[in-house]
């Protein structure tokens, strides 16, 4: 059974000799003045324009006086803190010390302090000298968590919270504010077996899935808590258990539809695992016998009326702003909002998520070849590298003016991973801007400069209906599914289909395109009913036929209409006896090389008579269908044929349709 005793890290030589080494120079004061120049990098100096203007330590006993020192450096350091934040914090230094004084005078170190007790003194502390600010407790928190970790020497696997960070080959996007697994919630009977799962999905599972999953398992382990409070082990669950759970959890959960049934699939997942690695607190009745299919509610699909993408009205009106000068607006853009502005623009002309556009890095994302410019970027969330997009000139403008920009401001220290869009200070520094504050900057130009829906009302935006509107926009101007399904890196064609919102004008001009494609094939004489054929080669016809409506593959010595799914068990003969190859004279010159090339092989290869004949075999269907091909005629498989069959079946019944029309 897991000890319910919470780990305590030690205070040791060694990481009292690292706050040391760090609490050089200035540092080591015990009041440190952000007037001196030391604090001008920082904010200080000359220009501080605060009433107050010192950080005084001395409230703590000198151990603890260290600690606090070393945490306050770092975050102004690391610039994970404004020294006006730490100014403010400050200010609580009297308070806290005189709680420590009265409390916990003979400690030594913060953490000697049991966090849920300390944190609950603390508060009633405050209650009762009538200190209502709530930066005495923040500072508290994060004096305390910074430590705690500082101090915590464990494998990141052995703590109740993880860090995907500390985790080689975890998967987490870099721009997220948060990058914990919190197992602190699980009750300790269960909380090694479920570390153990996590442990085992951690890199095939995103860490926002993760958390997910986490959370659906702590549901169930709560209902385990309170129905088999006695219980230290997962072996009797039956499948009553689970039928009980699906009551309590729908009567509690009943307001998260939408992901129901993921938390549902955590709990089954998680009980799989404990079965398939043969643990020995597994249930003993098989997963299977426990959850049915019909226990998860049916994934509902988006379709087209579903898809939240940005009107044209809109786009127009995003598009103008962006074209004028940021200064000539009324009222002119501000300064910190025209960074945003690049960004917006490419989540315009690309359709990626922002994730993957705060994703791109400076000295690759911008590609120049023989056939144009291409946006290229890695895609995290299904795993595409290099993915590039095409893009204009305009647009390859703009972002080498941004790769320009940001190669000048940054180093090693500030930007590490050479992003694109970086902060280069503040509690981001080294990471991408955060994708809500690129919703906000888009939320307040709507409001500030009346950009309005057609109902007249202020437009609020979302990041990802830019990735909509691109798909959309893609889709009415006739580009293939295929091809938007690669543009999008979309790991299954469902989201792709969901994008084919065909405005009706235009699916009616593309189908006028199809029929000129057609056209060819037949013409009805409307005057007298009749239906003549056009005085063309029938193959012609037929191929015409091929290349208008089956999106045929190119091979070596013609074409594949075979399933792009499916493989080819013709490898060893390529093609020529599949049922699915058709070819025309167009390729004879092609078939008269290949004879040569095969008759050169067998004359190699006389010493092989097993594989010899077989390429004998080849060299015969190649000169077979190279005869046919010399008269004008073209090369169908069977399959081919039946293609071509269900076309005649296909044209007959249209022409008796239309007859009777």
């Amino acid at each position: 059974m897991t000890s319910n005793v919470a780990y305590q890290p030690q205070v040791t030589p060694e990481k009292m000799t690292e706050i040391k080494v760090h609490l050089q120079g200035y540092w080591m004061n015990d009041v440190w003045n952000v007037t001196d120049d030391y604090f001008k990098l920082y904010g200080g100096g000359d220009s501080w324009s605060l009433t107050t203007k010192r950080i005084d330590f001395t409230p703590f006993c000198i151990p603890i006086r260290q600690e606090l020192k070393f945490f306050v450096a770092t975050q102004i350091l690391t610039e994970a803190l404004t020294l006006t934040t730490v100014m403010n914090y400050s200010l609580a230094f009297n308070h806290l010390g005189s709680f420590l004084d009265k409390h916990y005078p003979k400690i030594d170190s913060f953490i000697e302090i049991s966090y849920t007790k300390g944190i609950t003194q603390y508060r009633t502390f405050l209650a009762d000298i009538n200190i209502k600010t709530k930066s005495d407790v923040v500072f508290f928190n994060s004096a305390y968590k910074f430590l705690f970790a500082f101090y915590d020497t464990r494998d990141e696997f052995e703590k109740d919270i993880w860090d995907v960070r500390n985790i080689p080959n975890a998967r987490f996007t870099i721009n997220r504010s948060s990058y914990l697994l919190k197992f602190d919630q699980i009750h300790p009977v269960y909380r090694k077996r479920v570390k153990d799962y996590f442990k085992f999905a951690i890199t095939s599972l995103s860490q926002s899935v993760l958390c997910k999953k986490l959370r659906g398992i702590r549901y169930f382990l709560e209902f385990l808590r309170k129905y088999y409070p006695d219980w230290n082990n997962l072996i009797q669950i039956k499948r009553t258990d689970i039928e009980k759970y699906l009551i309590y959890f729908n009567t509690n959960f009943g307001h998260l539809k939408d992901i129901n049934s993921n938390y549902l699939w955590a709990v089954k997942d998680w009980l799989e695992y404990l079965q398939r690695s043969n643990r020995p607190e597994a249930p003993v009745t098989p997963v299977y016998a426990l959850f049915f299919k019909e226990d998860f509610p049916k994934k509902q699909k988006r379709n087209e009326n579903e898809i939240k993408y940005i009107p044209d009205t809109v786009m127009n009106q995003l598009e103008m702003l962006l074209s004028k000068d940021p200064d000539d607006l009324n009222p002119p853009m501000k300064e910190t909002e025209k960074e945003y502005i690049p960004i917006v623009i490419l989540l315009m002309a690309t359709g990626w998520r922002a994730s993957d556009i705060l994703n791109l890095r400076y000295h690759n994302c911008l590609v120049t070849t023989s056939k144009g410019l291409y946006l290229q970027g890695d895609i995290p969330k299904t795993e595409v590298m290099q993915h590039r997009v095409p893009i204009d000139e305009d647009v390859a403008t703009i972002i080498q003016t941004v790769i320009e920009q940001t190669k000048d401001k940054s180093t090693k220290e500030n930007n590490l991973e050479k992003y694109l869009f970086v902060r280069t200070r503040g509690k981001r520094k080294g990471k991408p801007f955060s994708s809500m504050s690129i919703q906000e900057a888009l939320n307040r130009w709507a409001k500030r400069y009346n950009i309005m829906d057609q109902d007249g009302n202020i437009y609020h935006f979302g990041n990802h209906a830019f990735r909509h509107t691109k798909g959309v926009e893609l889709i009415n101007l006739g580009m293939n599914l295929t091809h938007v399904m690669k543009w999008f890196a979309h790991s299954s064609p469902e989201m792709t289909l969901i994008y084919a919102r065909i405005a009706d004008d235009t699916l009616r001009k593309e189908w006028k395109k199809a029929q000129e494609k057609k056209g060819p094939l037949l013409r009805v004489n409307l005057d007298n009913g009749q239906v003549d054929k056009m005085n063309m080669d029938e193959d012609l016809i037929h191929w015409e036929y091929i290349r208008s409506n089956i999106e045929a593959v190119r091979v070596p010595l013609g074409y594949c209409l075979a399933s792009k799914k499916e493989g080819c068990p013709y490898v060893v003969t390529p093609c020529l006896t599949c049922p699915n190859f058709c070819t025309t004279p167009d390729n004879l010159l092609d078939f008269e090389r290949e004879i040569q090339k095969v008759e050169e092989h067998i004359e190699m290869t006389k010493n092989y008579p097993i594989y010899n004949d077989k390429t004998k075999e080849q060299l015969d269907n190649l000169i077979k269908i190279r005869d046919q091909l010399a008269e004008g005629k073209s090369h169908r498989g069977e399959s081919v044929k039946k293609i071509l069959l269900q076309a005649e079946q296909v044209k007959a019944s249209v022409i008796q349709n239309e007859a009777q029309t």
